[in-house]
């Protein structure tokens, strides 16, 4: 806790009557947010309840992250054998290959 007397003894104690002022200011705030509820709780919804929401969250964003990287892979097998069964049609010109 802040000792507002040592505002005496360094002679600056015409400010101990706005520190003791801002010091309640705070004690007050932090009183009012220890008071007041968090949004969670404003929601009405059980923790247990979150956390199974949450965890279909995550369960949905790791099957769509899959979805995506095996569209991925099948469109670079298809690449490779549409490259495979057609040699001459490179994309890379021979002259680029002599630099």
């Amino acid at each position: 806790m802040l000792d507002i007397s040592a505002l005496d003894r360094l002679q600056f104690g015409d400010f101990r009557k706005p520190a003791e002022e801002v010091m309640e200011d705070c004690k007050q705030v932090a009183a009012k947010r220890r008071r007041q509820s968090t949004r969670l709780e404003h929601l009405g919804i059980p923790e247990e309840e979150l956390l199974r929401q949450q965890q279909e969250l995550f369960a949905r964003a790791r099957e769509e992250q899959a979805q995506q990287e095996q569209q991925q892979w099948q469109m670079m097998q298809m690449a490779a054998q549409m490259a495979s069964h057609n040699p001459g049609q490179s994309s890379v010109s021979a002259e680029d290959d002599e630099y």
